[in-house]
């Protein structure tokens, strides 16, 4: 991996959205946003310094200066994927489970069930609202956000992100944990229908 600040190797970085989508929403091409930015000196500035220098100089739509801020720094090697601004890392994890939305929400949430499927690790609730979310505290210092939304007749789906993971090796090992115990969840939600 290059040095911070240090130019990326060619092919060392693929874009996570195609160089027609960023045109047409933008009228610039990745290669088109590297050379500006290089030239605005971006390299130096933290993240939202590059999102602002993308706002009010070249008039870029929310979304898209936070993209093309973040594929600016992966390209020049500042951040990793799944690296979030600070340098901590998260990783979501999806799930289709065939039960109805209120019962994969409760199934999930319930202090009895919840011990049934969820990985060994301290959780606190810190926030929940019925069939939308459901958010806490993880560990030391990480933080757990679970989305539940309806996908039809007698399914629906968990999707979490797991945050404040301290690198990239923690992202894999996450991710398998949470892959493991959503599987043991979606278990439990078939047994109960």
């Amino acid at each position: 991996m290059p040095e911070k600040g240090q130019a990326a190797k060619p092919n060392a970085w693929p874009p996570a959205i195609s160089d027609e989508k960023v045109k047409a929403a933008t009228g610039r091409n990745w290669m088109g946003w590297l050379v500006i930015l290089n030239r605005e000196n971006a390299q130096t500035m933290p993240h939202k310094e590059i999102a602002k220098l993308l706002s009010e100089k070249y008039d870029v739509p929310s979304w898209w200066r936070q993209m093309i801020a973040v594929e600016y720094e992966k390209a020049r090697g500042g951040r990793q994927k799944n690296e979030r601004p600070g340098g901590k890392f998260s990783v979501n994890v999806t799930k289709v489970i065939p039960a109805s939305l209120g019962d994969l929400f409760a199934t999930a949430t319930n202090p009895k069930t919840r011990a049934k499927w969820f990985p060994p690790g301290t959780f606190e609730e810190t926030s929940k609202t019925e069939n939308k979310y459901w958010r806490g505290k993880w560990r030391t210092e990480g933080r757990l956000e679970f989305g539940f939304y309806a996908k039809g007749d007698g399914k629906a789906q968990i999707a979490l992100e797991s945050n404040k993971l301290g690198n990239a090796e923690a992202v894999e090992t996450e991710r398998a944990l949470w892959k493991a115990s959503l599987d043991k969840l979606a278990r439990l939600c078939s047994a109960a229908g």
